[in-house]
C-alpha cells in the first residue's frame, strides 16, 4: 500500500486578515464579550444602575475597537 499525501495548504504572504474576515471575527469577539460581561454582572450581583454603566463602557470600547483595529493591524512601512 503506498501512502496518500495530503496536499500542503498555500500560506499567504500577508498575515493580516481581509476586512471581511477581520469585521467577522470582531462580532465573535464582541458578542462573547458582551456574554461575558452579562455573566460577571449576574454572578458579581452589580447593582442596576451600574449595570447600565458598564454596558455603555463596553459599547465605546467595542466601537473604539471598531474604529481603530484595522489601522493597527496594517503593516507598518518599515517591515517592507
Amino acid at each position: 500500500m503506498t501512502k496518500r499525501r495530503t496536499p500542503r495548504r498555500s500560506r499567504t504572504s500577508n498575515p493580516v486578515p481581509s476586512t471581511g474576515d477581520l469585521e467577522q471575527m470582531l462580532e465573535v469577539l464582541f458578542a462573547f464579550d458582551r456574554s461575558v460581561l452579562e455573566f460577571s454582572m449576574s454572578l458579581y450581583d452589580v447593582p442596576s444602575s451600574d449595570q447600565d454603566i458598564l454596558r455603555e463602557q463596553n459599547r465605546r470600547l467595542h466601537h473604539a475597537l471598531r474604529e481603530g483595529l484595522p489601522r493597527i493591524l496594517e503593516p507598518s512601512q518599515s517591515r517592507v
